[in-house]
């Protein structure tokens, strides 16, 4: 099977793990419950919301969904043969961390979202190589 016959498959694949629940692009916010002097501010950046084909620093590539359920984000990583889902994960903005098992080892990802590009570190027991990433499917 041609590479990009197996990348198309396998972003598929990682999508349909989330066709049961909507995906969000920000919370809804009740103008109703807002107090005079308080600040509302959304979860996160719609720039994250997506697919990515990223790449890591020396030659490894994968898949990254990134979903926000209710207010909630998600994160399912797949490199060669193995998917995880993300642990401990955190958006500030375009900003997201989180930690997946990967062969038995935890791998913390730290990204930084720009438009349809990615960008951050992976941290193993191995230390940091640099992460880049390009959006592949678009939550509309």
């Amino acid at each position: 099977m041609k590479n990009s016959t197996k990348t198309t498959l396998g972003i598929l694949a990682i999508a349909i793990m989330f066709v049961c629940a909507p995906i969000q692009a920000a919370t809804t916010i009740d103008s109703n419950n807002i107090q005079d002097n308080e600040i509302v501010l959304p979860m996160g950046n719609d720039d994250l919301i997506g697919g990515w084909e990223y790449a890591i620093e020396g030659g490894s590539k994968g898949l990254m969904m990134i979903v926000n359920q209710n207010g909630v984000f998600k994160v399912q990583v797949q490199i060669n043969a193995n998917s995880a889902m993300g642990n401990k994960v955190v958006v500030k903005g375009n900003k997201i961390t989180f930690e997946v098992e990967l062969e038995g080892e935890t791998v913390a990802f730290a990204l930084e979202a720009k438009g349809s590009k990615l960008s951050g570190t992976r941290t193993s027991s191995k230390g940091a190589k640099n992460v880049t990433g390009v959006k592949s499917i678009s939550p509309q």
